[in-house]
C-alpha cells in the first residue's frame, strides 16, 4: 500500500543537521524504490517545496535510520508514522534512510560554494541561478501518462462489452436444507456450491464467456476462503482449487447479493503474509476481470481496523478490472488502503459506485483507498473518516481518476479532498466533487495535495473548512501540478493560505475560476491565497476580496474576453480546448467544433461552465 506521507512526522531538527557519506548498510537505490512514496511532502531530493514539511535531504543516515526505527517501534509517538512504516523491515528503513542521506542538503543545493575569483559560486559565464518556477519544475511527462490512461479505458470498455446473456440456470434456487450441509467437505455448503459434490470447483460459468458467475456473498467469499472454514481453523476442509487459481479467475455477478449473511467480509486479495503492500504490491491481490453486470451488493461489512487493502477487494493487481458494479449501505474499517470496492488498486475500476461509510488511518476513500491504476466513470456517496491523505472516491494516488464524482463528507487531519485526498503524479480528468471538507491544513474541496499531477477540465461546489493553512476550494497544496478548465464553487474558511481556487500554489493555474466566499486571517484570497513561485493564466475570481459581496469579473465573462474558446489557426493541444467525448485521448475533426468547447457561455450573468464534466451522482 502506498504511504505518500511516510516522512511527514520527522522532526525539523533534520533540516539543519550535516550531510555525511551513506551508511554502508543501506542500498541507495532499494531505498529509492521505497522512498518515491514520501516525495509527495518531501519531494524526490528530500527538499520539500512546502514550508510545512521538513527537509531531510543529506542528512545523517544513522540518525535517519533511529527516528525511523523510533517510530516504528512505538518510542516516537506518531500515528501516522507508526502506521507508515509498522510492517517495514530493519534492512527496508536502512534502505530508505540511505537514499534520503545520499541526496544534497538544502542548504548545499540552495547555496554553491564559492572559489577564488567565483564568489557567487556560478559556471563562469552562466547566467545566476534561479528556482525553477512552477511551469518549469513540472517534471513528469503527463502526455505518455494520459496515453496511458486511455489505453486502459480502452481495455475495461473492451471488457465491458464481452460480457454474454445469462441462462436461467445461472443462479438456482436455494434450497434451506442445502445451508447446512458440505457434501464436498470444501468449506462453501452445498446451498451456494454450484458444484457441490466437488471439492475442486465452486462456480461454473454457465454461459460460456469465461466468467465464473457468482449468485451469493457466500460464493463470493468463497474465491478467497473455500478449503477453510470462515472464522475459524480451516481443519478438516480441502478443495484442489488454489487461491491463486482463484485470484487469477474472471467472475461476474449473476444477481443483486445481499452480504449482509456474512458478519465480517475477508477482502478478495491481500498485502500478503507480511500485511506490506508496499513491498509486495500486486502479487497476492485480485488479477481476473469481475463483471458487476451492473447489480448491487447491500450490506456488506469489512471491519479490519488493523489491516493495509481493505475492501470488497483488498488489493486489484495490475492486470485485474473491477466493473460495473454497486455497493448500497457498506461499513468498511481498516488501517491503510481501505475503501468500499478496492482498498489498494494498481488496476482498472471502471463503472464502480458506492454508498458507504468508510474509516481508517492512511489512503482511506468513499471508493479505492490507494490508486496507482486508473478509476474511471465511477462515483461515491457516504462518508469518510481517517487521519491523512483521504478523499472522497480516492484516497491516495499515482494513478488516474477519470469522468468520476463523489458527494462524501471526508473528515480527518491533513490531505483530505473532496474527490483526492493525497495525488503525486496523478491525474484527473472531467470529474467532480460535493459535500465537505474538514481537517487541519492541505484541504481542497476536489484534491487536497496535488504534487507533480494535473487537474483538468474538472470543478468542486464542496464546502471546505481548516484549522491552518493551505486551504482551496478546488485544491489545496498545488505543488508543481497543474490546474487547467476547472472551477470551485464552494465556502472555504482557514487560518492561512486560503483560496476559493488553490490555497497554496507552487504550480502553473490556467483558464480557471471561483465563485466562493472565503475566510481567513493571513493571506486569504478570493482566487488563490498564495503564490509561491508558480504562476496564474486567464483566472477569474467572482469576488474581488473575501470581504467583498459584490460581483467581480465573471460578471461579463465571455468567450472572447476570457481567451478560453480556440483561435481558428491555433498551435496548442486542441485537448485544452475541446472536449474528449470519445476518450480517445485526441480531438478528432468531428470533435472540433463549438459546441464541444471545454468552456460553455450560454447562461447570461452567470459563470461558464464545463460542458466535459461527469454528471453528479
Amino acid at each position: 500500500m502506498r504511504d505518500a506521507l511516510l516522512l511527514a512526522g520527522l522532526s525539523v531538527f533534520f533540516a539543519v543537521g550535516v550531510a555525511t557519506p551513506s551508511h554502508a548498510d543501506g542500498d541507495v537505490e532499494r531505498g529509492r524504490a521505497i522512498a518515491i512514496e514520501c516525495f509527495a511532502c518531501h519531494g524526490k531530493d528530500g527538499n520539500s517545496p512546502s514550508p510545512v514539511n521538513p527537509k531531510i535531504g543529506g542528512q545523517h543516515q544513522r540518525y535517519l535510520l533511529l527516528a525511523l526505527k523510533d517510530y516504528r517501534d512505538g518510542v516516537r509517538k506518531d500515528s501516522l508514522m507508526r502506521g507508515a512504516v509498522l510492517k517495514m523491515t530493519t534492512q527496508e528503513l536502512e534502505d530508505v534512510a540511505a537514499y534520503f542521506a545520499s541526496q544534497k542538503s538544502f542548504v548545499e543545493a540552495a547555496a554553491p560554494k564559492p572559489t577564488p575569483g567565483n564568489p557567487t559560486g556560478q559556471k563562469t559565464g552562466a547566467p545566476p541561478q534561479q528556482q525553477p518556477s512552477g511551469a518549469g519544475a513540472l517534471r513528469v511527462d503527463k502526455v505518455e501518462r494520459k496515453a496511458t490512461f486511455v489505453s486502459m479505458l480502452a481495455m475495461a470498455q473492451q471488457a465491458s462489452q464481452q460480457s454474454k446473456p445469462l441462462k436461467a440456470s445461472a443462479c438456482p434456487k436455494i434450497n434451506a436444507a442445502d445451508a447446512t450441509k458440505d457434501t464436498d467437505n470444501d468449506g462453501l455448503a452445498d446451498a451456494y456450491d454450484a458444484a457441490p459434490d466437488n471439492a475442486g470447483e465452486f462456480a461454473q460459468d454457465t454461459n460460456g464467456d469465461g466468467r465464473y458467475e457468482i449468485c451469493s456473498i457466500q460464493q463470493m467469499q468463497a474465491i478467497v476462503t473455500l478449503g477453510t472454514s470462515v472464522g475459524g481453523t480451516g481443519e478438516g476442509k480441502k478443495t484442489t482449487l488454489t487461491v491463486e487459481a482463484r485470484l487469477n479467475r474472471s467472475y461476474e455477478l449473476a444477481q443483486d447479493i445481499d452480504a449482509a449473511a456474512i458478519e465480517n467480509f475477508v477482502p478478495i486479495g491481500s498485502c500478503g503474509p507480511d500485511d506490506n503492500c508496499m513491498m509486495a504490491r500486486g502479487k497476492y491481490g485480485y488479477m481476473g476481470v469481475f463483471d458487476g453486470r451492473n447489480h448491487t451488493i447491500r450490506n456488506l461489512k469489512v471491519s479490519l481496523p488493523q489491516r493495509g487493502g481493505v475492501g470488497l477487494f483488498g488489493v486489484l493487481g495490475e492486470a485485474g478490472i473491477v466493473m460495473n458494479i454497486k455497493l448500497d449501505n457498506a461499513a468498511i474499517e481498516g488501517r491503510a488502503g481501505t475503501a468500499p470496492v478496492v482498498g489498494a488498486n494498481m488496476g482498472i475500476v471502471y463503472n464502480a459506485h458506492a454508498k458507504a461509510n468508510t474509516k481508517g488511518s492512511l489512503a482511506i476513500a468513499g471508493l479505492v483507498g490507494g490508486n496507482s491504476g486508473l478509476v474511471a466513470m465511477s462515483s461515491a456517496d457516504g462518508t469518510v473518516t481517517a487521519q491523512q491523505a483521504a478523499g472522497g472516491l480516492v484516497g491516495d494516488m499515482t494513478g488516474g481518476v477519470y469522468h468520476s464524482t463523489a458527494n462524501v463528507s471526508v473528515t480527518g487531519d491533513r490531505a483530505l479532498g473532496g474527490l483526492v485526498g493525497l495525488s503525486t503524479f496523478g491525474m484527473v480528468f472531467d470529474s467532480t466533487s460535493s459535500g465537505a471538507v474538514t481537517g487541519n491544513s492541505d484541504l481542497g474541496g476536489l484534491v487536497g495535495m496535488n504534487t507533480d499531477g494535473s487537474v483538468n477540465n474538472s470543478s468542486s461546489s464542496a464546502t471546505v473548512t481548516g484549522q491552518t493553512n493551505n486551504v482551496g476550494g478546488l485544491v489545496g497544496f498545488n505543488s508543481l501540478s497543474l490546474v487547467r478548465n476547472s472551477y470551485a464553487t464552494g465556502t472555504v474558511s482557514g487560518d492561512d493560505t486560503v483560496g476559493g481556487l488553490v490555497g497554496r500554489n507552487n504550480g502553473v493555474v490556467r483558464r480557471s475560476y471561483a465563485t466562493g466566499s472565503v475566510t481567513g486571517k493571513t493571506n486569504a484570497n478570493a482566487l488563490i491565497g498564495l503564490t509561491v513561485e508558480g504562476e496564474e493564466k486567464s483566472t477569474f475570481a467572482a469576488l474581488k476580496a473575501p470581504s467583498t459581496t459584490g460581483p467581480g469579473d465573471l460578471k461579463t465573462l465571455d468567450a472572447e474576453k476570457s481567451g478560453w474558446a480556440p483561435k481558428v489557426n491555433m498551435s496548442q493541444d486542441m485537448l485544452e480546448f475541446y472536449c474528449d467525448t470519445n476518450f480517445s485521448g485526441f480531438i478528432e475533426p468531428a470533435e472540433r467544433k463549438p459546441q464541444n468547447y471545454i468552456w460553455s457561455f450560454d447562461k447570461a450573468n452567470a459563470p461558464p461552465s464545463i460542458r466535459c464534466l461527469a454528471a453528479k451522482s
